[in-house]
C-alpha cells in the first residue's frame, strides 16, 4: 500500500511513496528518477564528455599521439572524480528527498549551469599540476604563461567549487525546510543538518584559498592550492563530531 502525504507548501501536489527502502537511515522518497534529475543527469554527463574534448577530439593516429593521450589520463580521472562527486552529491539529495518543486528545480539548474562553466578551470588545474611531473610534456599539459596566469585561473577554480558546494547545501537547507511537509523523522533532520554542515565546509575552504591567493606573491602563491588541504582536516573534525552527537541523539 503506497504511504500518501500532502505537502502544505505545495497544496497542488500530492506525492505517492511507493517504495519503503532506506539507505543510510533515509527512507528513499525519490525512488524513481523525474525529469528533473533525468536532465540533471545528462548535463553532468555533457560535462564530463566537455573534459574529454578538453583534451584532445581526436583518436590517436601515431604512436607518439598516443603517448601523449596516455600523460592526459591522470588530470581527466582528477576532473572526472570531482565532477562524478558533486553529480553523487545530487543524486544521493535526490533520492532522499525526493523533491521537485519550483526552489529544487532553481537550484539544481544553478547547479547545471556552473558545472558546465567549472569543467574549464577545473581541467586547467589539474592539467597543469601534472606539468611539474617528470615524463609530462608541456603539449599535454594546460601551460600558464605568467604566475598572475596561475592565480586567476585558481580563483576561478575556488569559485566554482566554492558555487557547487553551496548549490548542494542550500538543496539540502531546502530539504529541511519542508522537513514536515515530506515526513523528516528527526533522525534524518539531524543527519540532514550534518549534511549541510559538510556542504558549508566544503564552500567556505575554496573562499579560503581565493583570499590566499589575492594576497600571496611569486612562489607563495602554491600555498593558495595547498589551502585545500584543510579539507583533510575539517571535515574528519566535523565526521567525528556530529557522529559523537548522534551517538547521544535520541529521536
Amino acid at each position: 500500500m503506497p504511504c500518501r502525504y500532502t505537502a502544505a507548501k505545495f497544496p497542488d501536489r500530492v506525492q505517492y511513496v511507493t517504495n519503503t527502502h532506506t539507505r543510510d537511515g533515509f527512507l528513499l522518497r525519490g525512488a524513481e528518477m523525474t525529469r528533473l534529475e533525468t536532465f540533471v543527469d545528462a548535463a553532468f554527463a555533457f560535462a564530463v564528455t566537455l573534459l574529454v574534448i578538453g583534451g584532445g577530439d581526436t583518436i590517436p593516429a601515431s604512436y607518439d599521439e598516443f603517448l601523449l593521450a596516455m600523460q592526459r589520463v591522470p588530470a581527466f580521472a582528477l576532473c572526472f572524480g570531482t565532477v562524478a562527486f558533486f553529480w553523487y552529491a545530487h543524486n544521493t539529495w535526490s533520492r532522499r528527498y525526493g523533491l521537485e518543486d519550483g526552489r529544487s528545480t532553481f537550484l539544481s539548474l544553478v547547479l547545471i549551469f556552473v558545472v558546465l562553466v567549472f569543467v574549464y578551470p577545473l581541467m586547467a588545474i589539474y592539467s597543469g599540476a601534472f606539468l611539474f611531473l617528470p615524463g609530462v610534456t608541456t603539449e599535454s599539459a594546460f601551460n600558464y604563461a605568467s604566475v598572475e596566469d596561475f592565480r586567476d585561473v585558481l580563483i576561478v577554480f575556488g569559485l566554482g567549487y566554492s558555487s557547487l558546494s553551496s548549490v548542494i547545501a542550500l538543496l539540502n537547507w531546502h530539504a529541511l525546510s519542508v522537513a514536515d511537509d515530506i515526513g523528516l523523522s528527526p533522525t534524518e533532520r539531524f543527519d540532514t543538518v550534518t549534511t549541510i554542515q559538510f556542504w558549508l565546509a566544503s564552500t567556505l575552504i575554496p573562499l579560503g584559498s581565493i583570499v590566499v591567493a589575492l594576497f600571496a606573491q611569486g612562489v607563495w602563491l602554491a600555498a593558495a592550492g595547498c589551502f585545500y588541504g584543510v579539507f583533510g582536516i575539517a571535515i574528519p573534525l566535523i565526521k567525528h563530531r556530529r557522529e559523537r552527537k548522534r551517538e547521544e541523539f535520541s529521536p
